[in-house]
């Protein structure tokens, strides 16, 4: 009674994990999550590189902020999956980034769980890793720590935030990217930028120190901000 949870990456399908690969290839069942009811997942379309339709079962999770229609959509997934599990099939659940940030499998693991299923989490790289790497600053280096947040509402907080570490990363900018922009120009830090559609068809970089990048481009987007460059 053991399921994978299996973290795709940002995006490209060749940042899967051998690993990864191999438990798709093995599994007969793999749950793919959909947030957009015409069945788009680019999930899906990452799992379509290494193995047949056949075996994926696309489950619906609506985007919005009701608790209680998702806790309860978690658990009808958890007992399905526990009903699989009981007939025998290999079953594995993948989503984008990495399992254990901001991710559905939080939740769903939960919920498994408190029905006696196992859980084993397969990493993979996180939409931060990627962000970092595009724009080729460092995260940290010795001696050094940094941050990850979602975006907060208020500019002053994000201010704070962006000061308390050499490199801060913000997650969920969406709709608070005026709140961005404005703690960005109060800090002026050495390096500041928005990261877009990571691994994906239209990814961009916006270097936020020559501007502020149009409302667009917090959808699926990451910034990274490096407030000093940590040469020694």
């Amino acid at each position: 009674m053991t399921i994978y949870s299996i973290g795709l990456g940002p995006g490209d399908p060749e940042l899967v994990t051998v690993k990864a690969r191999r438990i798709l290839e093995e599994s007969e069942i793999i749950v793919v999550p959909q947030s957009d009811e015409t069945g788009r997942s680019v999930a899906r379309e990452i799992v379509l590189r290494y193995v047949s339709e056949e075996k994926i079962m696309m489950y619906y999770f609506p985007m919005n902020n009701d608790r209680q229609e998702l806790q309860r959509r978690y658990r009808e997934l958890a007992l399905k999956i526990k009903d699989l599990l009981g007939k025998g099939k290999r079953v594995c659940y993948v989503t984008m980034g990495d399992p254990t940030i901001y991710s559905t499998s939080n939740y769903l693991t939960e919920k498994l769980r408190e029905l006696g299923v196992g859980v084993k989490h397969l990493p993979g790289i996180s939409s931060i890793n990627a962000a970092a790497t595009l724009v080729s600053v460092p995260l940290c280096v010795k001696g050094e720590n940094f941050g990850v947040y979602e975006m907060p509402p208020d500019a002053e907080e994000a201010v704070n935030l962006i000061r308390r570490h050499p490199t801060t990363v913000f997650m969920k900018v969406n709709r608070r990217l005026p709140v961005l922009i404005k703690a960005i120009e109060t800090v002026k830090p050495e390096k500041a930028f928005l990261t877009r559609r990571l691994g994906l068809d239209g990814e961009c970089i916006y270097n936020m120190l020559n501007g502020a990048p149009p409302p667009e481009a917090a959808y699926l987007s990451v910034a990274v901000i490096r407030t000093h460059s940590g040469k020694r």
